[in-house]
């Protein structure tokens, strides 16, 4: 119930910032700020570029999903935990947050996400819709999902600057191929930490055990045959 009550909140302000800011069709109040930091990025982007088409690649929404449900199987055999289901729900959580969003708000991409535009990187194309950035929410919310359960488990804080800085690189690889405008993966940021926060807080709370005590207690529910009546 956490779980769909905070899906359900992500949604709504996710709608409520691109009607009010972005617009439904971009070109909101915030676009001459996005043009701003775009243009700076074309200029500024030099060798980053080979790295964050690696990025691209591997974090793309297909690969990471993989890598999510690999990493559940290993952590369900090595961990026999509620805990293993974090990357997955934390993952397919932010996809669906993405695509039910984009569903509302059709706002499109930079002009350079598109080569051979000009400016667009050489074997990039990418033409779905833009806000908000998917690499952004959905690795953003693996990543604080599984390093917020270590922190809160052992009681420390680095791993949620770990999960900052890794979301932030990838963010930065986002923009450095001008696939997104910089409030995409800004507010991606933004709702990608608030859901994988929320799963790994709902993932401390919740233990194997109590999946196999439900199961347990519907098994031990004693049948009951009320005896036919005839007529």
């Amino acid at each position: 119930m956490v779980l769909t009550g905070v899906a359900v909140a992500i949604f709504v302000v996710g709608i409520v910032v691109g009607f009010v800011i972005i617009g439904r069709h971009g070109g909101g109040p915030i676009q001459g700020w996005d043009d701003s930091v775009g243009r700076w990025y074309l200029h500024h982007r030099g060798s980053l570029v080979g790295i964050s088409k690696v990025v691209a690649t591997y974090l793309d929404a297909l690969p990471l999903g993989v890598i999510c449900v690999v990493l559940t199987a290993v952590l369900a055999v090595t961990l026999r935990s509620s805990r293993a289901l974090i990357p997955v729900v934390a993952y397919f959580g932010g996809e669906f947050e993405v695509f039910a969003i984009r569903t509302v708000i059709h706002r499109h991409r930079p002009p350079t996400a598109n080569y051979p535009a000009a400016g667009a990187v050489n074997g990039v194309h990418e033409t779905s819709y833009s806000f908000p950035s998917g690499h952004s929410v959905a690795v953003t919310a693996v990543l604080f999902a599984l390093l917020g359960c270590i922190a809160l488990t052992y009681h420390i804080w680095w791993p949620w600057l770990i999960a900052l800085i890794g979301s932030l690189f990838v963010i930065d690889t986002r923009l450095v191929l001008g696939v997104h405008w910089f409030s995409d993966v800004t507010f991606g940021l933004f709702m990608g930490g608030a859901w994988g926060i929320v799963v790994a807080f709902v993932a401390r709370q919740v233990e194997w055990g109590d999946f196999l005590a439900v199961v347990r207690s519907d098994q031990k529910r004693p049948v009951t045959n009320e005896p036919r009546t005839g007529t």
